[in-house]
C-alpha cells in the first residue's frame, strides 16, 4: 500500500500552485471558443499570449477591471483571449508573474479526457478481473462477483425472506468505497445515455480499449450496459420495487477489491426513491438500446417492462423514505422528498412509452428546474423532454419544455457574468461534491444553448469546465492525470492500495468544500476554511478529494457537448459560409438521375457513415418516391420525422437545409421559429441537400439524420463528391 500521508508531506507544497499565479484551462480550448484565464489584481494592466515553445507574441490584449470573488476572498482581473483562433500550444504571460501553465488551441481539445472520464467506469467496474491488455499497469484481480448475496431482514419478503441467496453482479464501485447504490447508479447512468443520446457520431467514433470495443456496440453504451445489468439483478421479479443498495455491512479497509475482507453482502430495503430512479433509467436505456434488437434481442422490452413494473411498485408505495438499517453503515443515499423522481421517471415512462398518463402523472406544471444532483433529479425530465421534443404527442405543453430549460440557463448565465471567477457558483453551492455542481450546471446551460444557441449559455458552460482544469483558487486540475497539478491522492482505494505512484486517470475529485468533515481523521491540515480554497488532496479526504460515478457522468457529458457544439460553430464569416454551401451546391450537379443512381449513391454513404460507425438514417427521394432508405445501428427511431422536415425545407426554398439554417442565423433569427414555416413540417437544421440534374432542376432530396446538423451535412457533401468525383470543398 502506498505511503500517501507520508509522500504528501514530502511534496504538498511543490505541488500547490502558488498563491500569485495566472490560473487557466490547463489543457485547451478549441479555436471557436470563449477563452479566459485570471490573474491577480495589482500585477499590470495588460497581458500577452506567447507561443509555448518560442515566446513570440501571439495576442496583447488589456486585463478586465478587478474584482473580490467571495469564495476565495482574491481580488482577480479577466484576461479575455477568446480572439486567438490559430492552433498551437501557449502560455499567459504577464509583467512581474510567472508564466502561465500552457494549453493548446485545436480541434476537439476535450477528446482525450472524455475517454479518459468514461474509462473511468471501466476501471471502477466490480466483479470483473481487469486484464493489462485493457486496463495497463492498473490491472488488477476479480473482486466482489457478488453471485451470493444475502437478502438483508430490512429487505426480506414472503417471497424472499431474509438470508435469501440472489446473484446481483456487475455493475460499478459508487466511488472510492467498494459498494454499489441504485440512486447514485440512476443518475450516473442516464447522463452517460443522455450523452450518446444527444452526440450518437462523438461517441460512435470513439474507441476506449475495454473488452467490449470490438463488438457492434459504441463503447459508451458497453459501458453503460455494464452498469444496467446489475440494476436490473435489483428488482425484486416478485413485486417490481427495487432494493436501494448492495453492500457490507461496514466501509471495506483500504485494500484492492480481490483483497476485501469477504464478508457478507446485502441488498437492503426497497425504496420509493430506488424504484422510481430505476424507473427512469430503464424508460431511458428502453429507447436507447432499441436500434440495437439485433444485438441484443429483447433487451430493449425487457427494460421498459421492469420501468414500468417499478413505476407501480413507486405508486403502491409512495412513501417508502430509506434510512440505514442499524446494523448496516455504508452510504446512505437518503431522500424523504421523492416528488423530483417521481417527475422524472413519469417523463421518461412518457417519452419511450408515447403513453400520455405518464405526462399527465408528470403534473408538468408544478415541477421547476434546478441544477440537477443525485438527490433533485426533476431538470433531468425537462432535458428529455426538451431533447425529444420533436416526437412528443400532442398533450405535451412545447413552450412550458422550451421556458423551464430556457430560464434555468439564463439565471445560470447571469450568475456567471457576474462572477469575478466567471462562474456560476456562489458561496452555498460549495457543497460535497462541488466541482460535479459546476459541471451540472454546465450541462443544463448547454441545454439551453442546444435549443436556442444562445451564445452566452455556450461560454458559460465553457467557463465551468475551465473551472475544474485549473482556472479556479486552487490551481489545481481537479481531474487525475490531466492538467499541470491533477490530484495526486484521491481517496479512491484501487488508487490507494495499488503499487502504481499515479492514480487511476479519468477520475473527477469532489472539490473544495468548507465543511471539511474529515479534518479530525487527516494527518495535515486544510490550506484554508473559505469555500473556495478549502480543498485537501489527500487520501484522507473523502470530504474533498473522493472520487464518485455521478461526478464523472457530467465530466463526461460536458467534454463531449463543447466538443461538438464548439465545433459546429462555423468559423467562417456568414457571408462566406453561404456562399461555400452555394458552390457545393453548383458543383454537385448529375448528368441524370435515376434508380440505379439512387441505390449506388446510397450505398456510398452507408460506407462512409459505417467506417466512422456513425448511427444515422439515410433517405433518397425524387419526385416523392423514397428510392433509397437505411438506418445504421444506433440510429435513433424519430429521424423519419427530421427527415421529412428538413427535405420539406429543401423541396421549399431550392437550397440544402444547412443553408438556409446558416441564412437564418446570420440575420439573428431562430432557426427553429422561422415566421410562416410551421416547425412540425419544417426544419432548418443541416443534412438535407438537394438533388439537381443539369438543365432540369431538383429533382429529389438526398438527407442524412442522426449528427448535429453541420455533421449531417458534410457527410451528405462528401458522399455527393465521392459519387461524382468532384472536388469540393467542406
Amino acid at each position: 500500500m502506498k505511503t500517501a500521508c507520508l509522500l504528501l508531506l514530502a511534496a504538498g507544497a511543490a505541488h500547490a500552485a502558488p498563491a500569485a499565479t495566472v490560473k487557466v484551462n490547463q489543457l485547451g480550448f478549441a479555436p471557436a471558443a470563449h477563452k479566459l484565464a485570471l490573474a491577480p489584481a495589482g500585477a499590470a494592466d495588460g497581458f500577452e499570449v506567447v507561443d509555448a515553445a518560442s515566446g513570440k507574441t501571439a495576442l496583447r490584449a488589456a486585463l478586465g477591471a478587478p474584482a473580490v470573488w467571495e469564495p476565495s476572498k482574491e481580488t482577480v482581473r479577466l484576461a479575455d483571449f477568446s480572439s486567438l483562433t490559430r492552433p498551437g500550444r501557449y502560455r499567459i504571460r504577464i509583467a512581474g508573474l510567472p508564466l502561465s501553465d500552457s494549453f493548446a488551441i485545436g480541434p476537439a481539445p476535450n477528446r482525450e479526457l472524455n475517454a479518459a472520464a468514461l474509462k473511468a467506469y471501466y476501471f471502477n467496474r466490480a466483479g470483473t478481473a481487469l486484464g493489462a491488455g485493457h486496463a495497463g499497469v492498473y490491472a488488477r484481480a476479480a473482486g466482489h462477483p457478488d453471485d451470493k448475496v444475502l437478502v438483508h431482514s430490512s429487505a426480506a419478503s414472503a417471497a424472499r425472506p431474509e438470508g435469501t441467496l440472489i446473484a446481483s453482479s456487475k455493475g460499478w464501485y459508487d466511488a472510492g468505497d467498494y459498494n454499489k447504490y441504485i440512486v447514485n447508479s440512476g443518475i450516473s447512468s442516464y447522463t452517460l445515455l443522455a450523452a450518446f443520446e444527444h452526440f450518437p457520431a462523438y461517441f460512435g467514433r470513439q474507441r476506449l480499449n475495454i473488452p467490449e470495443s470490438a463488438n457492434a456496440l459504441p463503447d459508451i453504451l458497453d459501458e453503460s450496459l455494464w452498469n444496467l445489468e446489475w440494476m436490473l439483478s435489483m428488482q425484486d421479479p416478485n413485486d417490481g420495487g427495487v432494493y436501494h443498495k448492495l453492500t457490507n455491512k461496514r466501509f471495506e479497509g483500504m485494500v484492492m477489491p480481490e483483497q476485501a475482507s469477504g464478508e457478507p453482502r446485502y441488498v437492503v430495503k426497497k425504496s420509493t426513491a430506488a424504484a422510481l430512479d430505476f424507473a427512469a433509467t430503464m424508460a431511458t436505456a428502453s429507447r436507447v438500446f432499441k436500434p440495437y434488437g439485433r444485438q441484443l434481442p429483447g433487451l430493449s422490452s425487457r427494460m421498459l417492462d421492469a420501468a414500468e413494473r417499478a413505476w407501480r411498485w413507486a405508486e403502491a408505495n409512495p412513501a417508502q423514505y430509506f434510512v440505514n438499517p442499524p446494523d448496516v453503515a455504508t452510504g446512505e443515499y437518503g431522500d424523504k422528498n421523492v416528488d423530483d423522481e417521481r417527475a422524472w421517471a413519469a417523463a421518461e415512462l412518457y417519452i419511450s412509452s408515447g403513453k400520455d398518463s405518464y405526462y399527465t402523472a408528470l403534473k408538468p406544471a408544478s415541477v421547476d428546474a434546478t441544477v440537477p444532483t443525485w438527490s433533485d433529479v426533476r431538470s433531468l425530465a425537462w432535458m428529455s423532454l426538451a431533447h425529444h421534443r420533436a416526437r412528443l404527442t400532442p398533450i405535451a405543453d412545447q413552450a412550458l419544455i422550451a421556458a423551464r430549460i430556457d430560464s434555468l440557463a439564463a439565471v445560470l448565465a447571469e450568475q456567471w457574468k457576474g462572477s469575478p471567477y466567471r462562474i456560476s457558483m456562489a458561496d452555498a453551492q460549495f457543497v460535497w461534491g462541488s466541482n460535479a455542481v459546476v459541471l451540472n450546471q454546465s450541462m443544463m446551460l448547454l441545454q439551453g444553448y442546444r435549443m436556442n444557441r444562445k451564445r452566452a449559455y455556450l461560454d458559460a458552460a465553457q467557463s465551468g469546465l475551465d473551472y475544474v482544469l485549473g482556472r479556479n483558487a486552487t490551481g489545481h486540475s481537479f481531474v487525475t492525470g490531466f492538467g499541470a497539478r491533477p490530484p495526486l491522492h484521491p481517496h479512491h482505494r484501487p488508487s490507494q492500495a495499488d503499487t502504481v505512484e499515479a492514480p487511476v486517470p479519468g477520475f473527477l475529485a469532489g472539490g473544495p468544500q468548507p465543511r471539511q468533515q474529515d479534518k479530525a481523521d487527516c494527518p495535515v491540515p486544510y490550506p484554508s476554511a473559505l469555500a473556495g480554497l478549502s480543498y485537501l488532496d489527500h487520501v484522507c479526504s473523502y470530504a474533498s478529494n473522493e472520487v464518485a460515478i455521478n461526478w464523472n457522468a457530467p465530466l463526461v457529458y460536458v467534454t463531449a457537448a463543447i466538443d461538438e457544439l464548439t465545433k459546429a460553430e462555423p468559423m467562417e464569416k456568414p457571408d462566406d459560409m453561404l456562399a461555400l454551401i452555394a458552390r457545393q451546391e453548383q458543383t454537385l450537379q448529375f448528368d441524370s438521375f435515376d434508380n440505379r443512381t439512387a441505390l449506388a449513391l446510397g450505398l456510398t454513404l452507408v460506407e462512409l457513415a459505417r467506417a466512422d460507425r456513425l448511427p444515422v438514417t439515410i433517405d433518397i427521394t425524387r419526385d416523392g418516391q423514397v428510392l433509397f432508405h437505411h438506418a445504421l445501428d444506433g440510429a435513433a427511431n424519430d429521424q423519419a420525422n427530421w427527415i421529412r422536415r428538413k427535405s420539406n425545407l429543401v423541396k421549399l426554398t431550392g437550397h440544402s437545409s444547412f443553408y438556409t439554417h446558416t441564412e437564418v442565423k446570420s440575420q439573428g433569427g431562430d432557426i427553429d421559429a422561422i415566421p410562416t414555416l410551421d416547425p412540425i413540417d419544417y426544419a432548418a437544421h443541416g443534412g438535407a441537400f438537394p438533388l439537381t440534374v443539369k438543365g432540369v432542376g431538383m429533382v429529389g432530396t438526398i438527407t442524412v439524420s442522426g449528427l448535429p446538423g453541420a455533421d449531417d451535412h458534410a457527410l451528405v457533401v462528401r458522399a455527393l463528391a465521392s459519387h461524382l468525383k468532384r472536388d469540393v470543398a467542406l
